[in-house]
């Protein structure tokens, strides 16, 4: 997702940060306001937050709660702060509720395609079998009480990328509404949230360069986010293999879609859900989304866009397909 460019702001009281964070570029714009200190102090707080989430979280820092739980797999439970226990217990609940097509037990499986996509070969399917036979997250045990987690087996893995930025894009929002904003503009690494009035958010066409959009949605006090194959993948004979991995086959997804954008109030929810139904496809993924309260826009394999009957009228196709 991305703000379209005709978005400029013309309020010279706003205020924005940008970092990097998340294995991302952040960005949160302030655009209105009760308090321009109280504002200030709020953003700052935002962005304090995120940071303290990438540190906890990340499995690419070696002593981060989710490493050190990566490293005592099959050996018995570790603590956890809140987060990461909420964020555990959330995943195992969506990756239930799709049927497995949203799993954070991938980490060896996608580290395997990692390691291929480099050297531009494909894993043998014995490769992707021994790493996908890893893959359950029933397999997170959690003890609420000890507030402690565990991996069931020797050489599993978690990575919450899949799920962090919508739920850090949630703590920004409420730490911008406690700070009396008024109206703001969100994007985690294209986790889009938006505070108050309307604001056009680009969906971008899978086919061409970042920044350039097939189409847009209007959001008013809502968040969207994408799924799609073209912002990692790597061809080998023609043959092209993007980062969204099938849990349940191992393979990338290959549910007919070039993307799925989700828009509801939760971007936790549209992190998770936006993999899952990009994995299953726009048939057996629209249950889940009606499930969910959600709103969707998917572009298919062929370029045909379609979306939810609750976004007629917010949703405006800019680029048609070549």
């Amino acid at each position: 997702m991305q703000k379209l460019p005709d978005q400029t702001n013309q309020n010279t009281g706003a205020i924005e940060t940008v970092f990097t964070s998340l294995g991302t570029t952040n960005r949160i714009q302030v655009l209105s306001y009760r308090d321009r200190t109280a504002a200030k102090a709020a953003l700052k707080r935002a962005e304090a937050r995120v940071r303290e989430l990438h540190d906890n979280l990340s499995v690419f820092q070696p002593e981060s709660e989710l490493s050190l739980l990566n490293a005592s797999a099959g050996c018995g439970g570790v603590p956890v702060g809140k987060d990461a226990f909420a964020l555990l217990s959330e995943s195992r609940r969506y990756s239930a509720m799709s049927g497995g097509a949203f799993s954070i037990t991938t980490r060896a499986l996608s580290a395997l395609w990692e390691i291929h996509a480099r050297c531009g070969t494909v894993p043998l399917r014995s490769e992707v079998e021994h790493a996908r036979a890893l893959v359950d997250d029933q397999d997170i045990l959690l003890d609420q009480e000890a507030q402690t987690a565990e991996l069931r087996r020797f050489g599993q893995s978690v990575d919450l990328g899949g799920i962090a930025k919508g739920f850090a894009a949630d703590e920004v929002r409420n730490i911008l509404l406690d700070g009396g904003v008024t109206e703001a503009l969100i994007n985690l690494g294209g986790t889009i949230c938006v505070i108050g009035g309307v604001k056009h958010v680009g969906i971008q066409h899978p086919d061409s360069v970042t920044g350039i959009a097939m189409g847009r949605i209007s959001l008013t006090d809502a968040c969207a986010v994408t799924s799609g194959d073209y912002e990692r993948f790597y061809e080998v004979d023609g043959t092209r293999y993007h980062h969204i991995l099938d849990p349940r086959t191992g393979y990338p997804a290959a549910s007919g879609l070039r993307s799925v954008t989700l828009i509801g109030q939760s971007a936790l929810a549209l992190d998770a859900l936006s993999t899952a139904v990009f994995v299953l496809g726009a048939e057996a993924g629209l249950p889940l989304i009606r499930k969910a309260g959600l709103e969707a826009v998917f572009v298919t394999n062929d370029m045909n866009v379609f979306c939810s009957e609750g976004l007629r009228g917010s949703f405006e196709l800019l680029v048609s397909a070549p």
